[in-house]
């Protein structure tokens, strides 16, 4: 599993330019013997065959991302957030400074870092911030203005995190963890697969524009029912120094999640009941969350009438270069998803 997390994680695919991993995910399904097709947003269907009800399995293909505001006429490039942008960030958010990043220009990548002002000069020349904002650093390429310009990088341009996925002890260490493991997690359970043993009519899908407001997801709800669907994420571990097990006890290593409600719908309870009968059956531990500040493309099929479940493993240092998530975990989720589709909803 590991090497396919790897080969998925460092694809370039940021929020509405999943073109690179679509093209993957893609061919690699139709490897696995199903039969595919695009959306006209880009969305890539997996149909699967089988009888009995239409479940659909979903995971998304998109990385956060930045965009470039503008070009300051020294060359340094200013962001805009991928998701929701506004004036101010987060301390919480200065991670990010210092990180190694990919400009997706038109003519190719250009490599870059998040920039500050730091150490000597800081000390000297600015005050003590209060608060972070999006002026308060940059992407230094090395270009100068013109020479960015003529590369293709305008406003609009598009800028991802450059980091490697690596595995320490049995964890998983890399950028995009959030959702591309869990594309992984959905084509290896494709390889396992006997069409014969389905209790469903299994379509998969690899979603796009999920992190912008579950848009891929939306417009898929929009055009085909399905009798059942289950969204396939990462969760929130709170197994670091810092957060109390009230506020969030799920663990790396303590097998794959279960989540009644998030921030934006309560999931299906039949759903859930289902999931969690097979996971006993099939002695899979299972761990139970609710998650706030947290959405997934579910609230689309759960809006479009289709009963829908959100299963997840456990991630810690979710939405960084860094994300962390256990290898065990995903395993027992590609188990426990293979169970479920054999018995049937």
């Amino acid at each position: 599993m590991f090497n396919l997390i790897k080969t998925l994680t460092e694809l370039t695919g940021p929020v509405g330019q999943e073109s690179i991993v679509l093209d993957k995910i893609e061919a690699l399904w139709q490897e696995a013997g199903a039969t595919t097709e695009r959306t006209h947003l880009g969305n890539v269907l997996a149909r699967v065959g089988g009888e009995g009800p239409k479940v659909l399995l979903a995971a998304h293909a998109d990385e956060l991302c930045y965009l470039v505001r503008s070009i300051d006429p020294d060359g340094f490039l200013w962001l805009a957030n991928g998701q929701g942008w506004q004036r101010t960030t987060s301390f919480r958010n200065a991670f990010t400074i210092g990180q190694r990043v990919r400009v997706l220009a038109r003519s190719g990548e250009i490599p870059g870092v998040i920039a500050a002002a730091t150490g000597h000069l800081a000390t000297i020349a600015l005050p003590e911030p209060r608060e972070l904002n999006w002026n308060d650093f940059w992407v230094d390429t090395g270009l100068s203005r013109d020479e960015l310009l003529e590369r293709g990088v305008t406003p609009g341009t598009r800028i991802i995190w450059d980091a490697t996925t690596e595995q320490f002890g049995r964890h998983v260490v890399g950028k995009a963890i959030d959702d591309r493991a869990c594309l992984a997690i959905l084509t290896e359970l494709l390889n396992r697969l006997s069409i014969e043993d389905l209790g469903c009519n299994l379509t998969l899908a690899c979603t796009v524009q999920e992190e912008i407001g579950v848009i891929g997801a939306s417009a898929l709800a929009a055009h085909e029912h399905f009798d059942a669907a289950i969204t396939v994420e990462i969760g929130m571990a709170g197994d670091i120094p810092g957060v109390a097990e009230r506020d969030m006890p799920l663990r790396l290593g303590a097998g794959p999640v279960l989540i009644h409600k998030d921030s934006l719908v309560h999931y299906d309870h039949s759903l859930i009941t289902k999931l969690e009968q097979v996971a006993a059956t099939a002695d899979i531990p299972l761990q139970h969350a609710v998650f706030g500040s947290f959405g997934s493309d579910g609230v689309a099929f759960m809006r479009a009438d289709i009963p829908t479940a959100l299963v997840a493993f456990a991630t810690r240092y979710t939405h960084t270069p860094f994300e962390t998530a256990h290898l065990d975990d995903i395993e027992a989720l590609v188990t426990w998803l293979g169970a479920f589709i054999r018995e049937g909803v």
